[in-house]
């Protein structure tokens, strides 16, 4: 048993090895002296002894694994502990670092005090006067400006409770408990934004933080915007009671239909003041404020009845009516004032005067530093003078036209629909950029600062994008002069469609040309190939340098569907995303009548305080050469004589003393009509369309009659009251005319030019010989080298080469043009005068249906048909002897000839 001891406590841990030992030594003691008091106990006895210490050595073990368990355990705990000591240490550097990071953003990029609310409160006794000067350079008033003008202030006094509790209860249910931002809606909002639950990240707004960006006009979904909001709606908290806060905010909320505040609001609806209001008209307006186009009870009348449901629900939850009251009132239907006459006079002002009062907002809000509420309670009451661009004469004569219905002839404009054609104008003085006149509609105008086209509306312009585009910056590179020549040809391949692009609205191909033809008749594929050479990235910074605000660099819808204006179609054919304003279009072409200086528009001169005066200085940039300008102008000049103008345009044959440029526009389905010309005193641009995109069906361009009639009024006017006008454009002393020069090449002529035979016998629609205007150093100097002369017969129309037996044959020219290339047959009209150089020994083709450099062709390579049987440019196979000259089958291998 000793030895077994022994065993077993070799195992035991090293710790416990004396303890163990002193207990089996104690065993032994005992067992001796049971042995010598009696030594007749039996082997049973001895047996039992036995067990008793197995019992004892197995405590003696469950008390060492136990002690061995507790051992474990703090280990385990201390690790856990160290590591969440690791990790609250980390978390407390990492909250120092980012509030660290928080305040210096707050305090580089957060203004958290607002003085914008400040006055808020604007005298509607207050009037500014609206002044132009005549031509003696005395003010002439010609409108005012009303404080009052849909913008009627309400005391806090005068709301009555159902409203105020309409508006607390959907927007701001604890306005009257927190400290201008509610912490559980903001939180909630931003964790629907990390974690969305919800169809938007909104909801977190306050009534304060709505009044500020009300006020402000900021809209921006940023985090910057959000945190300054919230910073500064807890500065607006400290300065104003809630009860001023809810004043301010029920009298600045727009609510559609040109109402600012609930009791212009009240007037517009319901002809009602503020006190007359039921309940369901006081959770009607409350309905507004989510969106207030979507929930007008005019225009969405379903959708306002849904919302101010739930207003009135939520009145009922938060105790602010019985239920009696909100079973009366729920769907209850709502009762408007259709009567478009309230019960405050208001005059309504023209295009001219809204444009001004946009413009002046804009101003005030640059030079004053201030938001678009201030500016505004500025502008209608500050007592201002402002002194306009306007020129009565110019914004009379388009008020004539445009308010006149017999000039829109709507039956030959629609097929269907009843639906009228509006349209749009702005006329510009090219040397100041003074706006005298603007028209956004047809009609007569009835509500102030309603949609105006001229301004607000962005719509496609078509081929009148061309000059600004492409032809003027590639005159004043150098890529092209007045008598370039262009290959009218597609060169875009799609091959999903197996089709070329693009297509011009004539749906054919001249082939060589002069410039002056592809302006004239706007072909869509030079002004392609032009962005080509050009440069795509180019073409749309000359764009933007000329102010158009509205194109697209990129931008990527819901859908993932990206758009961009920088792409061949929107920079050649004028089909821009989002469109462009008829206002910009008419600043940009300012450049061509003002010797290549873009003029910015502006529609007034200075504003006038009680303290300071605000000039609105002229703001001007050269875009172009003056010489450039000038042959832009020239060429534009022949869109009026000779081009898609011809027809319309009748002010220069009826003031034939004047020089008039132009350039038409339309869009695929002919959806917009654009025309922009200019005279050497005025620059005018016109849109017309359907604001339902419905297509023009008119066969004459309708915006370039409209522009027709409103300038030959203008002239009428300055004819028969003996007032001066500039009749000839500026032309640069660096301009020379009257160089002769190659339609087909751009180059000097040679005797092989006049031979043409496209013109000599087949009656080509240009002359070979074009006089052109040129900046000095850009005039041609080479001789031409696409004609070149071959010998050929009239009678069988074919090309006759040395060896032919040909009896009467003539000298004539083809055109040598060896870069048309395509992978099926397309239709250029003059392919059968094509020439190519023929190598020694070439075999020439028997067939008389093909040119004779057919066998020269590479297998799948097609260089274009004119669509004849009997191409010009054949074989003439009648006098020569086939034996001689054994055909080229196409499949034949002729990479000799490469």
């Amino acid at each position: 048993m000793q030895e077994n001891l022994n065993n077993e406590n070799n195992t035991s841990k090293n710790e416990n090895e004396q303890s163990l030992n002193n207990s089996i030594s104690s065993e032994k003691t005992r067992l001796v002296d049971i042995s010598e008091i009696s030594s007749t106990r039996t082997t049973g006895s001895i047996k039992a002894s036995t067990t008793g210490i197995g019992k004892r050595r197995a405590k003696i073990a469950a008390k060492v694994t136990a002690k061995s368990s507790l051992f474990m355990l703090r280990k385990v705990l201390t690790y856990a502990l160290n590591i969440f000591l690791t990790a609250l240490l980390v978390g407390i550097i990492t909250g120092a670092v980012v509030g660290v990071a928080f305040l210096i953003y707050v305090k580089n990029y957060i203004d958290p005090e607002y003085n914008g609310l400040d006055n808020l409160k604007f005298d509607s006794a207050g009037n500014t006067k609206i002044y132009y000067l005549d031509k003696e350079g005395k003010e002439v008033e010609i409108d005012t400006l009303s404080g009052s003008e849909n913008r009627l202030w309400a005391e806090y006094t005068m709301f009555p409770e159902n409203l105020k509790d309409a508006y607390v209860s959907v927007e701001d249910q604890r306005f009257w408990e927190h400290n201008g931002v509610d912490i559980k809606r903001t939180l909630s909002a931003v964790y629907n934004f990390f974690i969305p639950t919800k169809s938007s990240y909104g909801g977190g707004s306050t009534i304060t933080q709505q009044l500020i960006k009300n006020v402000t006009g900021e809209n921006e979904t940023t985090i910057q915007r959000k945190v300054q909001e919230i910073f500064r709606s807890l500065n607006v908290n400290e300065k104003f009671s809630r009860q001023e806060i809810l004043e301010m905010y029920l009298n600045t909320i727009y609510l559609s239909q040109n109402s600012y505040g609930v009791r212009v609001a009240a007037q517009t609806y319901f002809g009602k003041e503020l006190q007359d209001l039921t309940l369901v008209e006081c959770a009607s307006l409350a309905a507004i404020a989510k969106s207030p186009i979507a929930y007008d009870p005019i225009l969405n009348p379903k959708n306002n009845l849904q919302r101010r449901n739930l207003v009135l629900k939520l009145m009922l939850e938060q105790g602010k009516i019985t239920q009696e009251e909100y079973n009366e009132s729920y769907d209850a239907p709502l009762v408007l004032n259709r009567n478009t006459e309230t019960d405050y006079t208001e005059t309504i002002h023209s295009y001219y005067i809204d444009t001004v009062i946009d413009d002046a907002l804009n101003f005030l809000m640059k030079e004053k530093d201030i938001d678009i509420t201030t500016a505004s309670r500025i502008l209608y009451s500050g007592k201002l003078k402002i002194i306009t661009c306007i020129d009565p004469v110019v914004q009379n004569e388009l008020e004539k036209v445009f308010t006149n219905d017999s000039i829109f002839d709507d039956k030959t404009m629609s097929e269907s629909e009843n639906a009228k054609g509006q349209a749009a104008m702005c006329i510009v003085d090219p040397h100041t950029g003074n706006l005298l006149g603007i028209v956004g509609g047809r009609g007569e105008k009835k509500i102030n600062r309603g949609f105006n086209r001229a301004t607000q509306s962005k719509r496609q312009c078509g081929s009148s994008i061309k000059p600004l585009s492409i032809y003027a910056l590639a005159i004043d590179t150098g890529l092209y002069t007045y008598g370039s020549s262009v290959d009218d040809v597609p060169t875009v391949y799609f091959a999903d469609k197996n089709t070329y692009w693009p297509t011009n609205a004539n749906k054919r191909f001249a082939g060589k040309i002069p410039l002056t033809r592809a302006i004239n008749e706007s072909l869509n594929t030079v002004a392609v190939q032009t962005v080509q050479k050009l440069g795509i990235d180019t073409v749309f910074d000359n764009l933007l340098k000329q102010g158009f605000t509205t194109l697209v660099d990129s931008k990527t819808l819901d859908n993932g569907v990206t758009y961009s204006d920088k792409q061949l179609s929107p920079l050649a054919l004028g089909s821009f995303t989002d469109g462009v304003t008829v206002r910009e279009m008419t600043q940009a072409y300012t450049s061509f009548a003002n010797q290549g200086i873009l003029t910015k528009a502006r529609t007034f001169t200075e504003i006038i305080d009680d303290t300071d005066t605000f000039k609105n200085e002229i703001e001007q940039e050269q875009i172009y050469s003056e010489s450039t300008a000038y042959i832009m102008t020239s060429l534009l000049e022949n869109v009026i004589k000779d081009g898609t103008a011809k027809s319309v345009i009748t002010l220069d044959a009826n003031f034939k003393d004047l020089e008039v440029a132009g350039k038409t526009g339309s869009t695929n389905e002919n959806k917009d009509n654009y025309f922009c010309g200019y005279t050497p005193d005025y620059v005018g641009c016109t849109w017309f369309g359907y604001d339902n995109n419905k297509t023009i069906t008119s066969r004459r361009n309708p915006a370039t009659k409209l522009w027709d009639l409103v300038m030959n009024n203008i002239y009428t006017y300055l004819k028969e009251n003996n007032i001066e006008y500039t009749k000839e454009f500026y032309m640069p002393p660096s301009i020379v005319t009257g160089v002769t020069y190659c339609s087909c090449s751009g180059d000097m002529p040679t005797e092989a030019c006049g031979k043409d035979l496209y013109h000599t016998h087949y009656s080509g629609p240009h002359v070979v010989y074009n006089d052109g205007v040129y900046a000095k150093g850009t005039l041609p100097s080479k001789p031409c080298d696409v004609h070149v002369e071959v010998d050929w017969d009239p009678d069988t129309k074919a090309v006759c080469f040395e060896g032919f037996n040909c009896t009467n044959k003539i000298r004539v020219s083809l055109r040598k043009i060896t870069s048309r290339e395509y992978n099926q047959q397309i239709r250029i009209l003059d392919a059968q005068f094509v020439y190519w150089d023929l190598p020694e020994g070439y075999i020439y083709p028997t067939g008389n249906n093909v040119p004779f450099f057919q066998n020269l062709i590479g297998s799948g390579i097609y260089v274009g048909s004119s669509g004849v049987d009997h191409p010009a440019n054949r074989v003439c196979i009648e006098h020569y002897d086939p034996s001689l000259y054994p055909d080229v089958s196409d499949d034949m291998d002729i990479s000799f000839y490469d």
